[in-house]
Parts: structure tokens; sequence; C-alpha cells
């Protein structure tokens, strides 16, 4: 990571970059964020997904792909150009229809 001692600027290059155990990209955490990528997941990577609430709030778009989001008994279909509102303790699940790449912000952060 480079980063600028006088100020909280910093790069983290690629090869810098952990996996989350779901399979997640972590890719770069400031104070009150932090984004992740989800790269090239399967539809049968999420075929055992139980619904759960997060501690945090999410906002995602779809690169590419297409995923089914369930939130409080609500049914997103997500695509590509899409973006997507998880807020923090809401009950949700999703599954991958069409192999799905998608960028995350989360806050408050889930570290790098």
């Amino acid at each position: 990571m480079t980063q600028n001692s006088d100020s909280q600027q910093y790069k983290v290059s690629r090869s810098e970059t952990r996996h989350g155990q779901d399979g997640q990209h972590h890719l770069v955490a400031g104070q009150d964020s932090s984004m992740r990528l989800w790269h090239n997941e399967q539809p049968s990577d999420t075929a055992d997904k139980q619904p759960h609430a997060n501690d945090y709030e999410t906002l995602g778009y779809v690169i590419s792909g297409s995923v089914e989001l369930k939130l409080d008994g609500q049914t997103l279909m997500l695509s590509e150009g899409d973006s997507y509102c998880v807020p923090r303790g809401v009950s949700h699940t999703y599954r991958v229809t069409e192999t799905l790449t998608a960028v995350e912000v989360t806050t408050p952060g889930q570290g790098s």
C-alpha cells in the first residue's frame, strides 16, 4: 500500500488485495466505508445462501451478469448497469442467475 503520511490518501495495488471467505475481493477500506468486488461469481456458488442481516449498509453496482436479490420479502431482479441498496439490519439473500461481477461499498467499512 502506498500512503501519504500527512493524509488518509493511499493506493492499494492489486497484489495487496485479499480474498474474503465468501469469494469477494476486498479492494480498499477507508475510515467510514470499504469496497469489495465479486468477480465471476457462478450461479452454483449461491445455491445455499441463507437470509441474513448485516450491521452495515451495502450499496452495489452490477458490472455484468444478473442476480436475484431478496430483501424483506421483496425480490429485485438486477442485471448489468443496475444499482442496489441493502439497508443496515434488513434481512436479505441473493441468487446469481448469470455469472456475476459486481462492486459493493459498505458503510461502516468492513476492513481491507
